[in-house]
């Protein structure tokens, strides 16, 4: 439903976003949530409210409609006069930016919820569709049609691929990879494919590469690496090249290669000066590539830090991190700084935090999380703030979530998980929210839940 324009008697909340506005009422009996009755299974959502959120007001009743499928969708109660009925036959809305609700009620026949609607109130963490398969250690990726794919992992369907629809939540699946693996890299091309490389296969580490097509849902294998990584990094230059470093092989690896989609062929560059594995690398503004920390030979672990060049294909030295660490997160602030939060270094799993500035090549320590964590996630979100999630510490697996705040260097708890979980994913969408998939927290071990935040 569009409702640019609508208006309603005596409104007590609205909603305005991406130009379209959204009126609700409580205060008439015909709205989509006014009567409680034997035919109208409408529950009061319990939602976590965030606090820096002007659209919502905490005096809100929301309310929770539930699609023929089951899939939960938090909103108020709207008016029933502005709402249209779904495809009797289909039981879809003619519009991809409203869903099919069974349970308003307003009437017998299903109703089209506009998801703007649905923004309002979903606040915090809710579930959404679980996968096919359970998943650890595997992939997700955010592609150009606003779908996100999520490859490979430990778990059943070794080499399989799924597809999450954030407008209807649900997922479908698509075609299997060619090779099975986890502990891989996927990375978005320009033209909209997803390169996939390397990764454990189950029988030992591989250098194989394959692309997936989202106009055919199918893999191809290409050429492979020139070495076998698992727990390496992948970045997509500005040129368009996906620049490869370290990880894992026959031994711990300081080399790099870079892959060159219009030519489909790998080429190696500059060695890195420190072998790394399950370190991060972020792309700076300026083109730079930033890898940080990570664990060098078994034994030690590092705060070293380098910057690559793709221009001359060089690596050179900058400052150290204040702390050595691996299974830490990088983000890359709106400011530019790169924000480092959490890992490991062989003993203390970390709750600190520190900021390298690009302009100036230093580290200097922020604010520390309110829980130490490793193998946890951390998010980029349209406000700003660096969501994370999960992970693992001294106390067990996590479900809590966080917010750093760039602009005081504060970190903020925020709604749990449903899930605590580890070696998850979690994806920006087109909508602001984060989608988390999958993990492992004990129990069960695997999971094939999702949320989103």
């Amino acid at each position: 439903m569009n409702s640019i324009g609508q208006t309603t008697q005596l409104p007590n909340y609205s909603c305005s976003e991406n130009n379209v506005s959204i009126q609700f009422t409580l205060s008439s009996s015909s709205h989509s949530a006014w009567n409680q009755s034997s035919n109208c299974s409408l529950q009061q959502c319990n939602i976590s409210l965030s606090s820096n959120n002007n659209c919502r007001s905490s005096s809100t009743p929301c309310f929770d409609y539930r699609t023929i499928n089951n899939i939960s969708y938090c909103a108020p109660g709207i008016l029933c006069s502005i709402l249209e009925t779904c495809n009797n036959i289909t039981q879809t809305c003619s519009s991809n930016s409203s869903v099919c609700v069974i349970n308003s009620c307003c009437s017998s026949q299903a109703l089209c919820l506009p998801l703007l609607a649905t923004q309002t109130c979903e606040r915090g963490w809710f579930y959404t569709g679980n996968m096919t398969n359970t998943r650890v250690a595997h992939t997700a990726s955010v592609l150009s049609n606003g779908k996100i794919l999520v490859s490979g992992g430990i778990g059943i369907g070794y080499n399989s691929a799924e597809l999450y629809d954030p407008s209807t939540g649900t997922w479908t699946t698509t075609g299997n990879m060619t090779n099975a693996r986890d502990l891989h890299t996927a990375s978005v091309l320009s033209n909209g494919k997803v390169l996939v490389t390397g990764g454990w296969t189950g029988s030992g580490i591989s250098n194989t590469a394959e692309l997936y097509d989202l106009s055919t849902g199918s893999w191809a294998a290409i050429s492979t690496m020139t070495t076998e990584r698992e727990y390496h990094t992948a970045s997509v230059l500005s040129n368009g090249k996906v620049l490869i470093t370290g990880g894992s092989g026959n031994d711990y690896l300081n080399s790099a290669e870079l892959y060159d989609p219009s030519a489909g062929t790998w080429t190696t560059t500059g060695n890195m000066s420190n072998a790394r594995y399950s370190h991060t690398a972020s792309v700076l503004r300026n083109g730079k590539v930033l890898v940080a920390g990570g664990e060098s030979d078994g034994v030690n672990y590092l705060n070293t830090a380098e910057l690559y060049d793709p221009s001359t294909g060089t690596w050179t030295s900058t400052s150290n991190m204040t702390n050595a660490r691996y299974w830490h997160t990088a983000s890359v602030l709106s400011n530019g700084k790169v924000l480092i939060a959490g890992g490991w270094n062989g003993s203390i799993i970390y709750d600190s935090a520190e900021l390298y500035d690009p302009s100036t090549g230093i580290w200097i320590t922020t604010g520390s999380m309110n829980n130490a964590r490793q193998y946890h996630t951390s998010s980029v979100l349209s406000n700003g703030k660096v969501l994370v999630a999960g992970g693992y510490n001294n106390n067990g697996y996590l479900n809590s979530s966080e917010l750093y705040d760039p602009s005081t260097g504060i970190w903020t708890t925020t709604g749990s998980m449903n899930n605590a979980r580890q070696y998850h994913t979690a994806s920006v969408l087109s909508n602001g929210k984060v989608l988390v998939t999958g993990g492992y927290n004990g129990d069960p071990s695997f999971i094939n839940s999702a949320e989103l935040y």
